[in-house]
């Protein structure tokens, strides 16, 4: 691992009204190095299921590596967002999730909070790329709804290991969709989700799947920032315990958003022809079975990526199983934007 610095900052944000209530907050955290350079790219990320935004950081400390070998340094700094019920944004959010049904915090919603803060201050004159893995390739794809397509925000896009697939294809293969859909919640809430040391909450899930396969410093950010100290009563003694920041009914109710995949595929369809859209797969069909990969790729049906790269060994997970090997395909791929690429930004006016 490189001894480059990286520097990040916690951002708590505000994102739009939704049906008529608040909006919830949204955390972020901002990266950069020393050696940044402010005409450089700014990388916006959304994690998947289960994740926060710190799973990026692995992956994120080679591809600043990476890139700062490069003249000049391809990057200016990276921003990545906690799905509203996920991570920090779920500790933040707890009150008001209580007030609304589990599951009631779709991708779609996420979306539009990524949008509200692609159009702030915080990102004006900034050329933008954004990057999704699983669930959070949808969440990038529909905060592009948000622009006209004349005046996408991106001037690229990597998705990786999408969960995205049609409604037909979905049709197509709905007995073994909605198996498999029942058995990722179920299994996600028979998980304990509290327990009474840091210690026993680290082994507990380092020795089961899928958290048994993950690259090492993917695990030690899982457990640094996927947990949090709570306070209990039991009777009249007041105990601290150890529990999981996003709540696993939350979690597992987000299986269910098969709608916002199916709105991202069409917007896809759409997107990649303005915006040049890069997909990376894993070679292993662990989770996402290859016809998922096929829809993505389906030239007869409008969906032409600008490239499409696989990385050996690496399943669903490969933000959290590959991190280093990651990195360098993103880095080939951001080696392909062009100094003159733009985007045309609501945001520079």
């Amino acid at each position: 691992m490189s001894s480059l610095q990286i520097r990040s900052e916690l951002f708590v944000l505000d994102t739009p009204p939704h049906h008529g209530l608040p909006g919830l907050k949204m955390t972020a955290k901002r990266y950069h190095t020393p050696f940044s350079d402010p005409q450089g790219l700014t990388l916006l990320f959304a994690h998947g299921v289960g994740a926060h935004k710190e799973h990026w950081e692995p992956m994120l400390r080679y591809l600043f590596s990476h890139q700062n070998s490069q003249q000049p340094n391809r990057i200016r700094e990276a921003w990545c967002f906690d799905w509203l019920n996920h991570g920090d944004a779920a500790v933040i959010n707890k009150t008001a999730l209580e007030r609304r049904s589990p599951g009631d915090v779709s991708i779609a919603e996420w979306a539009a909070a990524i949008a509200s803060f692609v159009k702030s201050p915080y990102l004006r004159g900034h050329r933008l790329v954004g990057l999704g893995h699983s669930a959070g390739s949808s969440a990038i794809i529909l905060s592009t709804r948000a622009f006209p397509m004349r005046n996408q925000p991106f001037v690229a896009v990597f998705l990786l290991e999408p969960s995205m697939l049609t409604r037909e294809l979905w049709m197509t293969h709905l007995m073994e969709r909605e198996t498999l859909m029942r058995r990722s919640m179920s299994a996600t809430l028979r998980r304990p989700s509290m327990f009474d040391t840091w210690e026993e909450a680290a082994n507990y899930y380092r020795k089961r799947k899928p958290w048994a396969g993950w690259d090492h410093e993917a695990f030690d950010v899982f457990q640094q920032h996927g947990f949090h100290t709570v306070s209990i009563r039991d009777g009249s003694k007041k105990e601290t315990k150890v529990a999981l920041k996003c709540d696993l009914k939350h979690e597992a109710l987000a299986y269910r958003d098969v709608e916002s995949h199916f709105e991202a595929t069409d917007q896809y369809t759409r997107l990649c022809h303005v915006v040049p859209v890069h997909i990376v797969f894993g070679t292993m069909h662990d989770y996402i079975p290859s016809y998922f990969q096929d829809c993505m790729t389906d030239v007869s049906q409008g969906r032409s990526p600008a490239s499409v790269k696989r990385v050996p060994g690496a399943g669903h997970g490969i933000l959290q199983q590959t991190p280093e090997a990651l990195a360098r395909v993103v880095s080939i791929g951001l080696n392909s934007i062009t100094i003159d690429s733009t985007s045309h930004l609501l945001h520079r006016l």
